[in-house]
């Protein structure tokens, strides 16, 4: 009887293998080959869930996106108060512990290829306005006229990826997590509150 393969579960172990090339080898060595490799098993046993290399890059992407909704979806079941589920929310989107700094290491790798691929770059946007979605929503009990909310919230995906860029940047190898994470989430409490004040 032929053994029953878990596709979802496959696909998974492959972007995880796409991961750890990048991290190891940064973005040109995602080949096909080598992360077939990584994944110790051949090219073509790896065709058989992509068809080519940017599909497996567009799933690495989602998977990464995908393990942070799911964390975001946690917070927003279990959190009560406009507020505190809008600070939750932007704190959750920062790079703050290991798995959310490999997650945002892959992010910024996908950005820079994305400026030459028209695929990623269709992926990166269309997850970029869920999250602006998603904000405007948190937003709207909060800062109740319209126009106001959308540029709060695009001064908030300006803040997230500011301080996001800043801790990739300086978390060197491993991931280490910076020094600076305490500064960072202060900061962003800091300018939340802020915004509370400005509209209650």
């Amino acid at each position: 009887m032929p053994k029953v393969v878990d596709v979802a579960q496959k696909k998974a172990e492959f972007a995880e293998a796409t991961w750890r090339v990048i991290g190891k080898e940064g973005f040109p060595a995602t080949t096909l080959r080598r992360i077939a490799r990584e994944a110790n098993c051949t090219t073509g046993a790896l065709s058989r869930y992509f068809s080519n290399r940017e599909a497996l890059l567009i799933e690495t992407l989602r998977t990464a996106h995908d393990a942070a909704a799911g964390r975001m979806i946690a917070i927003l079941r279990t959190t009560t108060g406009d507020f505190e589920r809008l600070e939750a929310i932007v704190l959750e989107a920062l790079p703050l512990d290991p798995v959310r700094l490999r997650e945002w290491k892959t992010r910024l790798v996908f950005w820079s290829a994305a400026s030459e691929n028209d695929a990623l770059r269709e992926e990166n946007v269309s997850r970029f306005q869920r999250w602006g979605e998603l904000l405007e929503e948190l937003l709207a009990p909060i800062v109740r006229r319209t126009e106001a909310a959308k540029r709060e919230c695009e001064l908030i995906r300006g803040l997230v990826d500011g301080f996001a860029l800043r801790l990739v940047l300086h978390s060197g190898g491993a991931g280490r997590i910076d020094d600076d994470t305490d500064d960072v989430v202060a900061a962003v409490r800091s300018y939340l509150r802020d915004l509370q004040r400005r509209y209650a």
